[in-house]
């Protein structure tokens, strides 16, 4: 499962990973972001849920929050959504068949979302996505890579 975290100020990649029990290394393949890239105060990172002590309230202009309803599943919740069911699947770090359940929280994009696959070219990606290379010319591209546009 993961969240979307706003970065405080004064925060870096290494901080965020080290309060959320993660690496730098895993936090910087969620996102995309290169070794030597900075983070800004205010922006928005993807993040492992895997610390119940962090409070996630957030209002990241790409995603809404949604509480899983009874007899809810993915495949409606994507269908209800107009998102790709595997990328609904890949931005809240479920495998296809693990349930969910009433009152969990999944993340839903409001804009177009695009996951990234193993050994994807940036020209792959822009002629899927039909974008221009200034759209993406700071893109850093590995696996599992989500891309809004």
């Amino acid at each position: 499962m993961y969240q979307v975290y706003q970065i405080k100020s004064g925060e870096t990649i290494e901080s965020i990973a080290k309060k959320l029990n993660t690496t730098s290394d895993e936090l910087r393949r969620l996102n995309g972001i290169g070794d030597n890239a900075t983070i800004r105060e205010g922006s928005y990172i993807i993040i492992p849920n895997n610390n119940n002590d962090i409070n996630f309230n957030y209002t990241d202009p790409n995603y809404k929050k949604y509480i899983v309803q009874k007899g809810d599943n993915m495949y409606k919740i994507a269908r209800e959504n107009n998102i790709d069911y595997n990328t609904l699947l890949k931005l809240n770090g479920l495998k296809n068949d693990e349930y969910i359940y009433p009152n969990q929280e999944i993340i839903i994009p409001l804009k177009n979302t695009y996951v990234t696959s193993e050994n994807e070219k940036i020209s792959d990606i822009m002629n899927k996505l039909n974008l221009k290379m200034s759209d993406i010319e700071d893109l850093y591209v590995v696996e599992d890579q989500v891309i809004n546009y």
